[in-house]
């Protein structure tokens, strides 16, 4: 990673995305000072809230780069992604999926051929989407979910 990431978000939310970088590879921000932090910085919003997440990101960092951090296992070949996607360790997506913007993945989710993910949706942990599935925009799937 070549440069430190900004993350909006500072609760317990936010400790669960920011344990997937290291030390030093982001500088942590909220409401109340995300307008101090360096403007050549990539974003990440850590918000547990899809609905938050957009909100973030179309008012507070409106106009800003919203970054992918991916921890998956593959590469996300084939795969169209919108903006502001995290994905967890050890979560297989595979090809001609598509995600929306401000999209959650947990840890150790499978998400299968030729499924759509709306904006702003969250995906827990050790979820399965069998092919094809369509999640709406503004989800929240639980942990251990298969669909």
């Amino acid at each position: 990673m070549d440069a430190t990431i900004n993350v909006f978000g500072k609760d317990d939310w936010a400790i669960k995305i920011t344990s997937l970088l290291l030390p030093g590879e982001f500088l942590q921000y909220d409401a109340t000072d995300y307008d101090s932090a360096p403007g050549d910085n990539n974003w990440l919003v850590a918000e547990e809230s899809g609905a938050t997440r957009e909100t973030v990101a179309t008012t507070y960092l409106s106009g800003v780069t919203l970054y992918t951090l991916f921890k998956g296992l593959d590469d996300l070949t084939g795969v169209t992604v919108g903006s502001g996607l995290v994905v967890g360790v050890g979560t297989l997506i595979r090809p001609t999926t598509v995600i929306g913007n401000n999209v959650y993945v947990g840890a150790g989710t499978i998400i299968d051929i030729g499924c759509t993910i709306g904006d702003n949706v969250t995906i827990g942990d050790n979820v399965t989407l069998t092919t094809n599935s369509t999640v709406a925009a503004g989800t929240s799937i639980a942990s251990g979910t298969i669909i």
